[in-house]
């Protein structure tokens, strides 16, 4: 009763005045890029998509990208504790590596051993990102199955010239130093900057009576990147960047089987990139070059015996090409190479590789109130040999306010070299694994007005050969059958007077080929995102319902946070940040075991010139 009542005081007190958390995806002038691997009017896209910008993000005062993430449309986001500590993103209750994370376009050499811990990408070098669901493997190839997530960093030669420091103290020691800037050199050439230090000393995320009494499981992470961007002629332009970061967090292996374990990990990725665009007339081109690095050791605290020790690497090659034949009609198409290795420092799995290219045709064409958009790729795996996939998406305008969308396509992904060689205590791979498959389907109503927007999607997946992990053997085995997903989402932004809200509702329904529900995930979710202003006050809300879901042998119970943001402008350019997060202090897991952090308070001063 405490609870409702403090809830619904807050609501009241932030309510005149939200606005929306995600970048207005009803206006023509909001450009993307991740739909269909060329910029595009966000209302040409016929896939549900949504845009996160860099004042999205300072606005909500997130401090990583699992918080960013789990406000979306179809994403839950489960943990093992706090900052720092090994996450998963289920869109639309597809598995977690069966999302596709790009970084600037390129995949993340992480997926080479699985899903992306998003709590090693800083999120002080993040300046948007995009998001579409469903599959959008015909265009990405493979893991593009619930959806892609694209999270940008680079600028561009006409970002003006600016200047960001942040300086912040919270719970659990938390401290954050960051500072990022892009300045314009001459007329055609920007140069950007970020660097950042944060750490949080953390607290015991899983408490294990009378192994790991007093222990505390921290985080630290520091970070840089520089790019250079530059135009060489009104046709070309081009750039070279470089991402570094280096974390260090600590977790608990200790168990009725091995005692305390107190493991300190580290990780530390480096990434060299360059590009280069053309465009003449209703031609444009790119080219990208891509080189990753990911070093990871574990240590078992005080006896320093190696856990775990290894290297992701990732050489990637992308290029595009689009032309627009008609004022109704662009084709587009290229050809990406990806090599993927996986060095196991411990000596037990040895050295993998394997090579993968992929070649791929979109026809987009728009002749008002129809649009149709196809798509086609072949990819080439080492291991696996040609997997073709194909999507078709059609929109029909029932008038000027009303669209109706529908598509099916198909999508795979293939095993990755974790699930097939790993060699360790815990887990055993196997080389026989076949690769994923789905078919997908989507039909949704979009409605924009000048009160609001609504958009109701339902959508299919049937899943063949589901990866599995078998705590058992321990082992990776295809699950024989067809898992079905389905669903329908909600979303709603709208005005009632001064007030304006965001909202999404998620239903859905994940069960695998024996009828029973997918381990962690829920069938049901609410989000709510807004702002207010007040003067020179500034605030932020958040409100996330999630259900009940199974996870192995117990069932999680169903729980709701609130997060309160405030931001007050000493002076134009001078800002005083304070944040809440858990403002009621729920006591939840999203993974069974491992405590989510409590009521937690985090304040900052923010100087931008």
């Amino acid at each position: 009763m405490k609870k409702s009542l403090l809830a619904a005081t807050v609501a009241s007190l932030c309510l005149p005045s939200f606005a929306s958390f995600a970048a207005d995806t009803t206006s023509d002038d909001v450009m993307v890029v991740t739909a269909n691997r060329f910029e595009q009017p966000v209302t040409s896209v016929l896939a549900p998509f949504n845009v996160v910008t860099r004042q999205d993000i300072d606005n909500v005062q997130a401090k990583t990208l699992t918080e960013v993430l789990s406000l979306l449309p179809g994403v839950q986001i489960t943990q093992n504790g706090g900052r720092g500590q090994s996450s998963s993103i289920f869109v639309r209750g597809a598995n977690s590596d069966q999302v596709l994370v790009l970084v600037d376009g390129i995949r993340m050499a992480r997926s080479v051993a699985g899903n992306v811990d998003f709590n090693q990408i800083p999120l002080t070098q993040v300046e948007r990102i995009e998001f579409t669901r469903g599959a959008r493997a015909a265009i990405y190839g493979s893991e593009a199955i619930g959806g892609v997530i694209n999270i940008i960093t680079l600028t561009g030669t006409d970002t003006p010239s600016k200047t960001k420091l942040d300086l912040g103290i919270g719970s659990h020691n938390y401290q954050e130093a960051n500072a990022s800037g892009a300045y314009n050199i001459g007329d055609k050439t920007v140069l950007q900057l970020a660097a950042g230090y944060e750490n949080d000393k953390g607290y015991n995320v899983h408490p294990q009576p009378g192994l790991n009494d007093g222990d505390k499981h921290g985080f630290d992470s520091r970070n840089a990147s520089l790019a250079l961007h530059h135009q060489f002629s009104d046709q070309v332009s081009g750039y070279v960047a470089t991402r570094w970061y280096k974390n260090h967090y600590q977790y608990d292996g200790s168990s009725i089987y091995s005692g305390h374990q107190y493991v300190r990990a580290e990780t530390e990725f480096n990434d060299y990139s360059a590009g280069l665009k053309y465009a003449q007339n209703s031609y444009k081109s790119s080219l990208i070059f891509d080189y990753q690095k990911q070093d990871n050791l574990d240590l078992i605290d005080k006896t320093n015996v190696v856990n775990r020790k290894d290297q992701y690497h990732q050489r990637n090659i992308q290029w595009h090409n689009q032309y627009q034949l008609l004022s109704t009609l662009s084709v587009s198409g290229g050809i990406d190479w990806r090599q993927e290795q996986w060095n196991d420092l411990t000596g037990f799995a040895g050295n993998k590789e394997r090579d993968n290219t992929g070649y791929y045709a979109i026809g987009l064409w728009d002749y008002s109130p129809v649009s149709i958009e196809t798509s086609v790729r072949l990819d080439d795996n080492q291991q696996y040999g040609t997997h073709s996939t194909y999507n078709i998406a059609g929109g029909w305008y029932l008038n000027d306010n009303i669209q109706l969308r529908g598509s099916y396509g198909t999508a795979f992904k293939a095993p990755n070299l974790y699930q097939l060689y790993v060699k360790s205590a815990w887990s055993t791979g196997n080389p026989n694994l076949n690769p994923e498959t789905s078919k997908n389907i989507d039909v949704s109503l979009h409605a924009d007005y000048d009160i609001g927007s609504l958009a109701v999607t339902a959508y299919q997946m049937r899943i063949d050969d589901l990866i599995s992990y078998t705590g058992g053997t321990p082992s990776y085995e295809n699950v024989a059958g067809e898992s079905k997903i389905k669903g329908v989402e909600v979303e709603a932004d709208f005005d009632t007077g001064i007030i304006s809200h965001q909202l999404n509702f998620d239903f859905k329904d994940p069960r695998d080929s024996e009828g029973k529900q997918l381990i962690r995930r829920e069938k049901f979710s609410f989000k709510w995102v807004g702002s207010a202003s007040y003067g020179n006050l500034d605030t932020a809300v958040t409100y996330q319902y999630h259900g009940k879901r199974p996870d192995f042998d117990v069932e999680l119970p169903a729980y709701d946070t609130w997060d309160l943001a405030l931001t007050y402008w000493l002076q134009p350019k001078l800002a005083l940040k304070g944040r809440v997060a858990n403002l009621l202090n729920e006591d939840y897991e999203t993974a069974a075991g491992y405590a989510m952090p409590g009521r937690t308070f985090y304040t900052s001063i923010n100087y931008q010139f």
